[in-house]
């Protein structure tokens, strides 16, 4: 049988009033194409859109692309929490959250008024880890300061911490981990889905020697800034057959240890995209509800 253990819930939040529905992709050479989520009524609230953009990263020295979901009603002209969701080794910002059905879900329950609306953005990542490698790219700084800078330079964001949540599955979930301790006041709330947390003796040569290795291991960052980790919004989730339990139940181990609130769940499935797809609404209103005022 499964276990759940809650150490920290999140607040619920009251439901919004009812909005359209309906998702547009709208590509950064300005084409569109609609596509409907449900055959909602009809509504004056404009539908929620998915847009294909890229920006020249600074700290990569190239251009970068990622993918924007707007909630319904977004061009009335209000301000909203973003979320940034990291994909996994070997997946994409294009494909990897968008095929597990999560702007499609988002859409659905923003325009239903389940959850309240927020943006979400999925960078790019490649296959770096989200770490700033050693003597290498540094894929933490570029999301943690070009990315971030983007959206709210380029979008009607809430610039602050408290609004914005980062995530992420696999491999993403260990970025979304470290990000959060190595960048102090960038993100408030943190959901690390399945995350790959690897131990020194198998980790990419980028993670460097034991002391640097450390400075981008999300448990051996809990032991070193506690104090940060106990501003932080974190929630943990594994599936019940996933190989990378071990290491997920290692770290709830240091939060705990730590003094550090938080939720942890064990759920069922493995390190698969069906564990994932199958999450995305809880997903969506855990990250909903922790952006409660």
């Amino acid at each position: 049988m499964l276990s759940v253990v809650a150490v920290v819930a999140l607040p619920e939040l009251p439901a919004l009033p009812g909005l359209s529905s309906g998702l547009t992709r709208t590509s950064s050479s300005g084409g569109t194409e609609a596509r409907a989520v449900d055959g909602g009524a009809a509504s004056s609230v404009a539908p929620s859109r998915v847009l294909e953009r890229s920006f020249h990263s600074a700290i990569l020295g190239r251009d970068m692309p990622y993918t924007v979901f707007l909630p319904p009603g977004y061009e009335g002209g209000r301000r909203y929490p973003v979320l940034y969701m990291l994909h996994g080794i070997g997946g994409d910002h294009a494909s990897e959250w968008p095929g597990y059905g999560l702007l499609e879900e988002a859409s659905a329950l923003m325009a239903r008024g389940d959850v309240r609306p927020f943006i979400i953005v999925l960078p790019e990542g490649e296959d770096g880890y989200w770490v700033d490698h050693v003597d290498g790219p540094a894929w933490g700084s570029y999301v943690a300061r070009d990315v971030v800078a983007e959206v709210d330079r380029t979008l009607r964001t809430v610039p602050e911490s408290g609004a914005r949540a980062i995530g992420g599955n696999s491999m993403g979930g260990h970025g979304a981990l470290q990000l959060a301790m190595n960048f102090p006041g960038t993100f408030d709330v943190v959901g690390a889905h399945s995350p790959t947390l690897r131990p020194f003796e198998s980790a990419p040569p980028y993670f460097g020697d034991e002391a640097q290795f450390a400075a981008r291991d999300p448990a051996s960052l809990v032991d070193a800034r506690p104090q940060v980790a106990r501003r932080l919004r974190i929630a943990l989730d594994v599936g019940g057959d996933d190989t990378w339990r071990p290491g997920v139940e290692e770290l709830h181990a240091h939060l705990v240890a730590n003094g550090v609130a938080h939720t942890f769940e064990v759920l069922p499935g493995d390190h698969s995209d069906a564990y994932w797809s199958g999450n995305v609404e809880r997903y969506l209103r855990m990250y909903a509800a922790a952006f409660a005022p």
